[in-house]
């Protein structure tokens, strides 16, 4: 699936998205609570956002634009202490980074979203079995970098190519369009 348009932002601002696993707290396996726990998280206000993910075991939260670090941290302090009250009274355990060791993935059930129900469909199996928590720190960028950015997604698979080789791949780009 390809990206949206990238929109300029202020350089330097900052953003957090956090993947998040959802986890039972007797065997730490995953489970499926994420409709429980948006329903709660929904009755009082959510300092970021929080929103369901791939599968009924996992969530995502996300701080606002920030342009210093002292505010985004605020507000990851508040999403994490609002969280985890929430878990605690639906006896969950929320926990992040990388996929989980032991999780049987014909057991997780995909989150019923025309999305994920797509990904599901395109992918079969492994939808559920490569669910991966990741943490995206988002950077904003001048118009220019974004222009680059865009050259290198119509490159492809030469998108996924470390980021200092930017400069080079866009005016190879460049190149190739005239």
């Amino acid at each position: 699936m390809p990206l949206g348009p990238f929109g300029s932002s202020q350089a330097l601002s900052l953003g957090v998205e956090l993947e998040l696993q959802l986890v039972n707290t007797i065997d730490f396996d995953l489970t499926s609570g994420a409709n429980d726990l948006l329903e709660l998280l929904s009755r009082k206000p959510f300092p970021g956002i929080v929103t369901p993910e791939m599968t009924q075991s996992m969530i995502e939260i996300a701080t606002g634009i920030q342009t210093t670090h002292a505010p985004l941290l605020a507000e990851l302090r508040g999403m994490r202490d609002t969280l985890v009250k929430a878990c605690d009274r639906l006896n969950l355990g929320i926990a992040g980074g990388g996929t989980h060791p032991f999780q049987r993935w014909s057991e997780q059930r995909v989150f019923s979203k025309p999305r994920f129900e797509e990904i599901s469909v395109l992918y079969g199996y492994l939808a559920k079995q490569f669910t991966v928590f990741g943490q995206h720190v988002h950077v904003g960028c001048a118009s220019d970098v974004v222009r680059q950015v865009q050259a290198v997604e119509r490159l492809g698979d030469l998108a996924n190519l470390p980021v200092y080789l930017l400069d080079d791949i866009a005016a190879h780009a460049a190149v190739a369009r005239a």
